[in-house]
Formats: structure tokens, sequence, C-alpha cells
């Protein structure tokens, strides 16, 4: 009888708790999150970068890693900014309710001679969270890839 008992309490708890379905972080977003973040760094709009990061935000590459802090040096010291062509990037984007998670890929041209080859790429993942009702950045992670 006990065990009849917890069953019957396992039964009518588990079935009184339905999945609430949320919606899916918008792919769209994401990209324009993106875009706005490599906009506010090459114009060193520091108070955008500050408002679309999370506070914890870090910076990976092949150089070590960057806080926030370490970033606006970084973007400070930099001689001018990168000449983006957004419209080149490939994106690959994975969401859910709360965060998405993005690859993007960008191979700037190099001229050689007189042709224009894509010798190397660089691979940019990142990493997005909810915080409160808004979608921000929490980490990026950047390498060049030589083909």
């Amino acid at each position: 009888m006990k065990n009849l008992l917890i069953l019957f309490l396992v039964f009518t708890v588990g079935c009184g708790f339905q999945n609430k379905k949320c919606n899916k972080v918008d792919p769209e977003q994401v990209k324009q999150i993106i875009v706005d973040f490599l906009y506010a760094a090459n114009h060193s709009d520091f108070e955008e970068l500050k408002n679309i990061t999370t506070s914890d935000f870090l910076v990976y590459g092949d150089g070590g890693v960057m806080n926030f802090n370490e970033l606006v040096q970084f973007i400070k010291d930099w001689p001018e900014p990168d000449k983006y062509n957004f419209d080149e990037f490939d994106f690959e984007i994975e969401t859910d309710c709360n965060s998405a998670f993005v690859n993007y890929y960008y191979g700037p041209p190099r001229h050689v001679g007189d042709s224009t080859q894509i010798d190397r790429y660089d691979l940019h993942s990142a990493y997005f969270k909810r915080v409160g009702n808004e979608l921000k950045l929490n980490f990026i992670h950047s390498t060049t890839v030589k083909q």
C-alpha cells in the first residue's frame, strides 16, 4: 500500500508540472548584436560595448584572454578600425530559450600580384545569454585559420 501511495504521489506531482513553452532566441537578433559589437569596437563606442556585453564578458584569442577593460585598452591601442564587410560573414547559429551559440567566419581577401585570394580566414565563436530580458554577449573566441 505504501508503494502504491508513493506511485500515486509521483504521478500526480509529475502531472502537475507542465512544461512552459518558450520563444527561442531569434537568430537575426544574434547576428545584429555581433554586427553592433564589431561596429562599436571599430568606432571606439565603449558605452555601446558595455551595453551589449555581460558583466563577466571575455575575449579568447590566439594571444590569450582579455576581460572587458583589457579589450577597451586593446581597441585604444589599435592603429585604425578594421574594414569589415558584414555581408561577407558566414554565420552558423544555434539558439534556445535563453542563449545562443554562434560560429562566424570571415576571410578577408589578400592581394597577391594581380589576383585576389583568400589563404586564411578568421573563425569566431560567440556565446550569448539572457540577462533579465536582454540578450547579451558573454564571450567571443577568435582565431585565424590558414588554408
